[in-house]
């Protein structure tokens, strides 16, 4: 009964996958190459490190902080906040710049709550200055300094709760995983196009003695061409989403400053200083984003948008 039972569960149909398995499956393969669907098997196959990566990214879409309220009372009282934007009016200005909230306050299907989420993204800079500083009890000008500001402010994955902005998160981290396997699949075409060109022209060659030549090209070619195989791409995308930790993660940031962005030289030297915490994105071009959950109001969304209005209209004029 054993064999047999065996025999059964091998000629019979394979388990169903979960919708949201199926679902990121058919996102990554048209991300990647639509052509890997002609390979037999191909779901099944995808099937356990899809799940892996969909869990690993929707871990890291919950490791991201927040929701943090970012507006003018926010900017007095939160350090953090402070630390992002130079002043008060730089978030209104944030706000009336963005695409994707005027396209979101626009659409009627969205919710008429007084908040919204939005995911808050900007780069860490650095800059040298000359300030002024407590040395050895005594008040000194001219003393270098290091000074922590955030450039590039961008919301994205605008939704009107924070669990529809960390499911969007979720997705577009899946996404750029395959995004990033689709840039390989790229250079690897690349590469193939090059080998293909390089064997040409030295077969076209008349010279002698390049046999050995033309053989290296020859193989050259020949691997290019079976790195993009179908059977060969569909294991190369399974293993590259088993490892998402190497191509996307958050790294911890942590920084003291004060009042001024300024960086503290030695944190545990005392004086009016606050130590903030906040992740870094990091992906496959390791580029960093600084990363958190916004919490935004409705009202003051709509009055940046207004102004920003009046303020285009009146360049026009």
């Amino acid at each position: 009964m054993g064999i047999l039972s065996g025999l059964g569960r091998w000629l019979g149909p394979a388990p169903l996958l979960e919708p949201a398995v199926r679902q990121a499956i058919e996102r990554a393969v048209e991300i990647v190459e639509p052509i890997l669907k002609t390979v037999s098997g191909y779901e099944r196959k995808l099937a356990p490190a899809v799940s892996h990566a969909l869990g690993y990214c929707e871990q890291l879409a919950a490791d991201i902080p927040g929701p943090i309220g970012i507006n003018a009372r926010a900017f007095s009282a939160d350090p953090l906040v402070h630390s992002l934007f130079a002043a008060p009016g730089d978030i209104a200005e944030m706000l009336g710049k963005s695409r994707d909230l005027r396209a979101f306050l626009a659409d009627p299907a969205q919710c008429e709550g007084d908040d919204f989420f939005a995911l808050l993204g900007m780069r860490q800079r650095e800059k040298a200055v000359m300030g002024i500083a407590q040395q050895g009890g005594v008040l000194q000008s001219d003393v270098p300094q290091r000074l922590l500001y955030f450039a590039d402010h961008t919301l994205g994955e605008l939704g009107c709760w924070q669990e529809n902005t960390r499911q969007r998160l979720l997705e577009v981290a899946f996404d750029g995983l395959a995004q990033g396997f689709a840039q390989c699949v790229a250079e690897l075409r690349q590469e193939r196009h090059e080998a293909r060109t390089a064997w040409n022209m030295e077969h076209a060659s008349p010279a002698a003695g390049r046999d050995q030549r033309k053989q290296v090209l020859e193989e050259r070619q020949r691997q290019a061409v079976a790195s993009l195989a179908p059977e060969r791409l569909l294991q190369a995308l399974a293993d590259w989403l088993a490892a998402p930790r190497e191509r996307l993660y958050l790294k911890p940031t942590v920084v003291s400053v004060d009042r001024m962005g300024v960086i503290a030289p030695h944190p545990g030297a005392g004086g009016s200083y606050s130590t903030l915490t906040f992740p870094e994105l990091v992906g496959r071009d390791r580029r960093h984003w600084i990363v958190l959950v916004a919490r935004i109001s409705r009202q003051d969304a709509r009055d940046a948008l207004l102004r920003q209005e009046q303020a285009n209209r009146y360049l026009l004029i």
